[in-house]
């Protein structure tokens, strides 16, 4: 007997063409009549008909409303972040998974950012370009190094750990700051510390970088009252979620010299399309700091990224197929 086919519903319209990578996923193993791929475009109440008899709907949002999916086995997120996620919302008995495969390039992001702000070579580079040798071969012209500085890593999942393998190789003595200590054993390479003793230890790190997910939580747990017990040399590199660090307290202390700098890809505001123009990512006027590098939210966007993602992903729809364990489960 023949099994049914897999009815995917995908959104259109979008940047990365989610279908291309499935049947280019699917075709490489030879199952790819095994699924009925519909990408959805804009027409209004297309994606509600087509959810109806949908096993899986691969997106990055399920909203706070009723929506009539009574066959929908998996949702599918391809992508490491669910906030968007409406959980109460999501039918009875689907499951939510999410995709991570993002860590390579954000761990080689925090390098690269912890990196310049040692040697300052976009500052050399600027410099001679107009001819100015101002500090040739003198003290003025001291950069730093990364050896034993010491970095801070709040959480300690995918990114976590790829963060602390890249800066054990540049010898800095490191720490992650994590909620359950139970789960970890300090060792010679890495220390771990109690996300509760944060203020206490604070002030020890050169170098802190948030990679921990946005939740009740963790917002606004990096405010004033923590960083202006920083090493008032420190950085902070937040490549999570923008509310973990608080927007007003983040302006507060750059702008006042309280830390050295901070490198920001994720924020507060974001557009609502790739086009839009003069949409500063805070209502504060952080882009006239001299002390702050942005980025938008692009830490992770490297070519590799979807490939990676979508052999993930369509490893977990065979799962699905075949009757076996959801991996990533979220819900």
């Amino acid at each position: 007997m023949t099994k049914k086919k897999l009815k995917i519903v995908i959104p259109g319209g979008l940047d990365i063409d989610f279908k291309k990578y499935l049947e280019k996923n699917f075709k490489s193993k030879g199952v790819l009549s095994n699924y009925n791929i519909v990408s959805v475009n804009k027409k209004p109440g297309e994606l509600t008909r087509e959810l109806l008899d949908a096993d899986v709907f691969i997106t990055t949002r399920w909203p706070n409303k009723d929506i009539n999916a009574p066959k929908l086995k998996l949702i599918q997120i391809p992508a490491a972040g669910f906030d968007n996620i409406h959980f109460e919302s999501v039918p009875k008995g689907c499951q939510v998974s999410n995709t991570f495969e993002h860590e390579v390039p954000i761990a080689e992001y925090c390098l690269l950012s912890m990196l310049e702000a040692e040697i300052n070579l976009n500052k050399m580079n600027a410099q001679l370009k107009k001819g100015n040798w101002k500090g040739y071969f003198s003290s003025s012209s001291f950069h730093g190094e990364l050896l034993n500085k010491n970095l801070g890593i709040i959480g300690y999942g995918h990114i976590g750990k790829e963060i602390a393998k890249r800066a054990k190789a540049f010898k800095m003595n490191i720490s992650s700051l994590v909620r359950n200590i139970g789960k970890y054993k300090s060792n010679k390479y890495i220390k771990f510390i109690s996300i509760e003793n944060i203020k206490k230890e604070i002030n020890k790190f050169d170098y802190l970088i948030i990679a921990c997910p946005l939740n009740d939580e963790t917002k606004n747990l990096i405010n004033f009252n923590l960083m202006k017990n920083m090493n008032k040399n420190s950085v902070i590199i937040n490549i999570a979620r923008g509310p973990i660090i608080n927007e007003a307290d983040l302006y507060k202390v750059l702008k006042n010299k309280i830390i050295r700098a901070a490198v920001i890809d994720v924020w507060y505001n974001y557009p609502k399309d790739s086009i839009a123009k003069k949409l500063y990512p805070s209502k504060y006027p952080l882009h006239k700091l001299d002390n702050i590098t942005f980025s938008p939210h692009s830490s992770a966007w490297s070519s590799q990224l979807w490939d990676r993602r979508f052999k993930f992903v369509c490893e977990n729809l065979e799962n699905l197929y075949n009757k076996k364990r959801i991996k990533n489960l979220v819900n």
